[in-house]
């Protein structure tokens, strides 16, 4: 789950992966903080968004 603004691992790298990848979903982090996105729980809606995200995979 790359951030939108991530410039180590930008998520357009990522959608050729979830591409060859059976039931895979690409959903960036909406954050600002590029590669430290969720990190320590430094932001709030970076966290409430993983969280969620999380979530629902573990209850599908």
């Amino acid at each position: 789950m790359p951030s939108k603004t991530d410039l180590y691992f930008p998520p357009e790298d990522n959608a050729l992966d979830v591409a060859q990848m059976q039931n895979a979903k690409l959903d960036p982090i909406p954050s600002v903080w590029g590669h430290f996105a969720g990190r320590l729980g430094l932001n709030r809606d970076d966290v409430h968004f993983i969280d969620s995200r999380l979530q629902e995979l573990l209850a599908s």
